[in-house]
C-alpha cells in the first residue's frame, strides 16, 4: 500500500494532534493563530493564517516561516540544508517532501511539526472475527409476531387512504360561504329588532333663562313647538334651579387617591439620596412620575435629602392609572422598600476577601485583568486565556438571574475571583458599578462563588460584566 503524508503537532515535546493526507490534508493544509483554525498556534507573533503544506506538481511542499529551524532525515540519514539545496529539495523557505524523508520544523517557541510518509494501518481479521462479523452484519429474519405487525400496519394504512378518498368524493358536507351566513344572521337580527321610544322629561324653565327665539322661514308646526316647549336647564345654575336651588359643586368633596412611589428606572447621584428619574414627581403624581414617560435625571443637580431605602420597589395590590388626577387628595403608600447596594463597594464579607487576597499575595500571585493577559509570558498567557474562555462561557448564568429578577436598568460589575488549586472559587469580590437591589447583587455573588474551572493552579483573575 502506498505511503501517505502525516503531520504531527507538538507543544513542549508533547503530542497534541495529527493530520493525514486524504482526510485533513487535501490540496493544502492551513494553520495559524486564528481561533477558527484546526491547529491554533497560541503565539501573538505567529501569522493569523499560514499554509504550511500545499501540493505543487504532484508533490507536497512544506512552507516554512523565516527563521524556522529544520531537521531532516533522508533515507535514514540526517542531511543539512546544503545537501537539500544541492539536490533541489530546498528553495528559499520551501522544502519538497519526498517519500523517503522525515523531519521536524519549528513554528514558534515550544511549537513543532513533524512530517513523515507512513503506510496506512490496515486491520486484518482472524477467521474467528470474520465469522462473528458475518453472523451479525446482516439483519435478523423477522419472526411471526413481527410479520403480523407489519401486515397489520400496511392494512391500516391502506384502509385510511381508501376512507380519505371516499370521504372527499361522497361524504364531505357542503359548507355555506361566509357571505351567506352573515346575510342570514343580519336578517334574523332585523326580525327580532324592536323600536324603542324614550319619553322626554320636561323640566321647568329657570327664571334666568329664556327660550331661544324662533327661526324665520320654518314650518308652522316647528315654530309652534319652539315657542311652547320648555327648555332643559343646562349648567350648575340650571340644574340647581331644577332641583330646588341645590348646587353640587358647593358640597362635593375631592376624591382621595393612593400614590405609590416605585423604584423602576430611577437614578441617584450618590448612595442614599439623589434626584430620581421616573419615580413619583412633584405634586404627588401617579405611578411612574408626574405624567412623564422618560427620565429626568440631572447629574449636575445638587443631591436632595431622603433615604433611598424608603422608595418602594414593589407596590401594594392596588389598581393604578396612567392619567394624572386633578384636584384630588393624595395618600402616599410605601410598598416593598428593599434597599439598594451602594456603588463601588464590594459585596459580602470584606474581611474574608482581604484575608484570601493576602494569602494569594504571599504565594507571589497578583490579580490579572482581562486587558493584562496579552502582556504575560507564554505559559501564563495560555493558562489565563483558557480561564478567560471558561469565565465567558459562565457569564450567561448571571444574565439568567438578571432576567429572572426583571431588573429594569443596565448594570455593570467588576468581579475578582480567587481560584484555588482544585479549580473552585475560594472567594470572590463583586463590586457593583451603580446602585442596584441588594437581592440582585447577592444572587450574582452566589452564582460566582459556585463556579468551578478546569484548572490545576491558584489563579486570581478580574473581569468586567455589563448587562442590559
Amino acid at each position: 500500500m502506498a505511503k501517505i503524508l502525516s503531520l504531527r503537532l507538538n507543544y513542549k515535546d508533547k503530542f497534541l494532534d495529527y493530520a493525514k493526507e486524504g482526510k485533513e490534508i487535501k490540496r493544502n493544509f492551513t494553520i495559524g493563530s486564528n481561533k477558527f483554525m484546526q491547529w491554533q498556534i497560541l503565539d501573538p507573533k505567529f501569522p493569523d493564517k499560514h499554509v504550511i503544506v500545499q501540493k505543487k506538481g504532484g508533490e507536497y511542499v512544506l512552507n516554512m516561516l523565516p527563521g524556522s529551524k529544520l531537521s531532516v532525515e533522508k533515507g535514514g540519514e540526517t542531511v543539512d540544508s546544503a545537501y537539500l539545496k544541492k539536490n533541489n529539495l530546498l528553495s528559499g523557505n520551501e522544502l519538497v517532501l519526498k517519500k523517503d524523508m522525515k523531519g521536524v520544523v519549528s513554528l514558534a517557541p515550544e511549537w513543532e511539526v513533524e512530517f513523515e510518509y507512513r503506510t496506512p494501518w490496515v486491520a486484518i481479521l482472524t477467521p474467528e472475527e470474520k465469522a462473528i462479523v458475518a453472523q451479525y452484519a446482516r439483519r435478523a429474519r423477522p419472526d411471526a409476531v413481527a410479520r403480523f405487525n407489519q401486515s397489520l400496519i400496511l392494512i391500516v394504512l391502506f384502509l385510511t387512504i381508501v376512507f380519505s378518498i371516499v370521504f372527499e368524493l361522497f361524504l364531505k358536507p357542503e359548507y355555506k360561504t361566509q357571505a351567506d351566513t352573515i346575510s342570514e344572521l343580519l336578517e334574523a337580527i332585523e326580525q327580532k329588532a324592536q323600536k324603542v321610544e324614550v319619553s322626554k322629561i320636561e323640566a321647568p324653565i329657570s327664571a334666568f333663562e329664556e327660550p331661544p327665539p324662533a327661526v324665520e322661514g320654518e314650518a308652522d308646526d316647528t315654530a309652534a313647538s319652539t315657542t311652547t316647549a320648555p327648555t332643559r336647564p343646562s349648567g350648575p345654575s340650571g340644574l340647581g334651579a331644577a332641583m330646588g336651588g341645590f348646587d353640587p359643586s358647593a358640597t362635593s368633596a375631592a376624591p382621595t387617591i393612593s400614590i405609590v412611589t416605585v423604584a423602576t428606572g430611577f437614578s441617584v447621584s450618590r448612595p442614599g439620596g439623589g434626584r430620581g428619574g421616573t419615580g413619583a414627581g412633584p405634586g404627588g403624581g401617579g405611578i411612574g412620575g408626574a405624567g412623564s414617560a422618560g427620565t429626568s435625571f440631572d447629574p449636575t443637580a445638587l443631591p436632595v435629602s431622603g433615604d433611598i431605602g424608603r422608595v418602594a420597589t414593589q407596590g401594594p395590590r392596588t389598581s393604578g392609572s396612567l392619567t394624572r388626577p386633578e384636584g384630588a387628595v393624595g395618600e402616599h403608600i410605601t410598598g416593598d422598600a428593599s434597599r439598594l447596594a451602594p456603588s463601588g463597594k464590594a459585596w459580602g464579607d470584606i474581611v474574608e476577601q482581604q484575608r484570601i487576597e493576602a494569602e494569594f499575595k504571599q504565594m507571589g500571585l497578583t490579580t490579572v485583568t482581562e486587558a493584562a493577559i496579552g502582556r504575560l509570558d507564554e505559559e501564563g498567557r495560555v493558562s489565563y486565556a483558557r480561564l478567560k474562555d471558561q469565565v465567558d462561557a459562565r457569564k450567561g448564568q448571571i444574565e439568567t438571574v438578571y432576567r429572572e429578577m426583571q431588573i429594569r436598568q443596565s448594570v455593570s460589575f467588576t468581579i475578582t475571583i480567587f481560584v484555588g488549586e482544585n479549580g473552585s472559587v475560594r472567594e470572590s469580590r463583586v463590586v457593583p458599578n451603580g446602585s442596584y437591589p441588594e437581592a440582585f447583587v447577592q444572587r450574582v455573588k452566589q452564582v460566582v462563588d459556585g463556579w468551578t474551572f478546569n484548572v490545576r493552579e491558584a489563579m486570581p483573575y478580574q473581569f468586567r460584566l455589563r448587562l442590559g
